[in-house]
Order: C-alpha cells, then sequence, then structure tokens
C-alpha cells in the first residue's frame, strides 16, 4: 500500500489524532495533490500564533500503520466527538464524493469544506451522527455471519 493509497477517511483520522494531542480544535487544513497542510491559531503570551503544520504523505501512512497494530491490541470503545473520528468521518465522505483537493475549515460548532466547485457545512452533531451510523453499519456487519 502506498501513501496515495490511503482514503481520505485514514489520512485524516492520522491528522486528527496528531492535532488532538497538540490541542488543536479549531484549523484549516488544505490537502492539495498528496501533501496536507494546516493552519491553526494559538494563543502565545499576548497575541495569537498562527502555526503551519506539514503533513507528508509517507509520515501518515508509516503512524496510520503503527497506530492500526495499536487499536488491534486494544480494541477498546472509541469516543465518537474525538476530532480524529470526525475528521474521519469527513474523510469518508469525501472518499465517496470522489473529491480531489480540498480545504476545511474546521471550528469548534462547525466545519465548512470545499472541494470541486462544492462548498458544503456540517456542525459536529451531523458528523457525530454519520459516525454513529458508520461505527453501527460497521458493527452489524462483523456481527452478522
Amino acid at each position: 500500500m502506498s501513501a496515495a493509497n490511503l482514503s481520505y477517511a485514514q489520512s485524516l483520522r492520522v491528522i486528527g489524532q496528531d492535532l488532538d494531542a497538540l490541542g488543536i480544535h479549531a484549523f484549516d487544513l488544505r490537502k492539495k495533490g498528496h501533501d496536507y497542510t494546516v493552519w491553526a491559531e494559538r494563543n502565545g503570551s499576548d497575541k495569537k500564533l498562527t502555526e503551519v503544520i506539514h503533513f507528508a504523505t509517507s509520515q501518515i501512512l508509516w503512524t496510520h500503520v503503527a497506530r492500526a497494530l495499536k487499536r488491534e491490541t486494544s480494541r477498546g470503545v472509541t469516543d465518537l466527538y474525538h476530532l480524529s473520528l470526525l475528521l474521519r468521518v469527513l474523510g469518508h465522505h469525501l472518499d465517496k464524493k470522489a473529491a480531489d483537493d480540498f480545504m476545511i475549515s474546521w471550528s469548534t460548532k462547525w466545519v465548512k469544506v470545499v472541494y470541486g466547485d462544492r462548498e458544503e457545512t456540517f456542525t459536529l452533531l451531523d458528523l457525530y451522527n454519520h459516525g454513529t451510523s458508520m461505527y453501527l453499519r460497521r458493527s452489524n456487519r462483523h456481527t452478522a455471519k
């Protein structure tokens, strides 16, 4: 599997985990080609500082594999309000729409995504609800044998 073959859901999950670990919950994210760039404002001593974080596809792939192996051993229940899961849900949506390059503006209440000639806005509750239904479909698939 090459980094270019990771789905948006997989890539955005990794990015969400990293942003969550950094305490970043409002940001702009741009995907262009195979590169992802995040602009996040963080409070400095007396002003807001803009932090730019680049995610190389090779690093996303390596991190995805390492974390997938760790998840195999833990099998814990995922908190559906974690940034990583909500970004994964949005990535799944972009995968279904066959988006190419895109821009995500993420706040603590809403998310705007622009791809191609489309612009969509979601609340975090919308993404949570989509994530819940994805989880339930996946759970049903594993138990219906």
